[in-house]
């Protein structure tokens, strides 16, 4: 799939990798939520030490900030998105494919998110990388 990126999206992705020095692969920008994915071993240098990089770029472009770390295994991928996951498989049924993920009852609320919210993030991520 070729991402499309808007002008908006462009300048997000430039001045974050020029704030925090990560490659990113993706930008998701959804309400007053900025959602990075930056290459392999890249996640450390994106957040900073004690988390000064990203809170440095969240004041600068002014929204919040959720960074995830990419990965060529789409399990793994998923797993690195949603750290409170149990069990990840990937189940292929002729073209279609599906992701399932376990998550604990107490978990499950923060996963989903308010409306789905999280979800719908999640899977286009999960789309647009894989």
């Amino acid at each position: 799939m070729t991402l499309v990126y808007n002008t908006e999206s462009i300048r997000l992705i430039t001045l974050f990798e020029n704030l925090t020095g990560a490659t990113v692969r993706d930008c998701i920008v959804e309400d007053n939520v900025v959602y990075f994915v930056v290459d392999e071993g890249k996640i450390g240098l994106a957040i900073g030490k004690n988390g000064m990089a990203i809170k440095n770029a969240e004041k600068i472009i002014g929204k919040r900030i959720k960074v995830f770390e990419f990965d060529k295994n789409p399990i793994k991928f998923v797993r690195k998105m949603i750290p409170q996951a149990r069990e990840v498989s990937l189940l292929e049924d002729g073209d279609r494919r599906v992701m399932v993920v376990r998550v604990s009852k107490s978990d499950r609320p923060f996963v989903i998110g308010r409306d789905g919210k999280n979800l719908k993030i999640y899977k286009k991520i999960l789309e647009r990388n894989h």
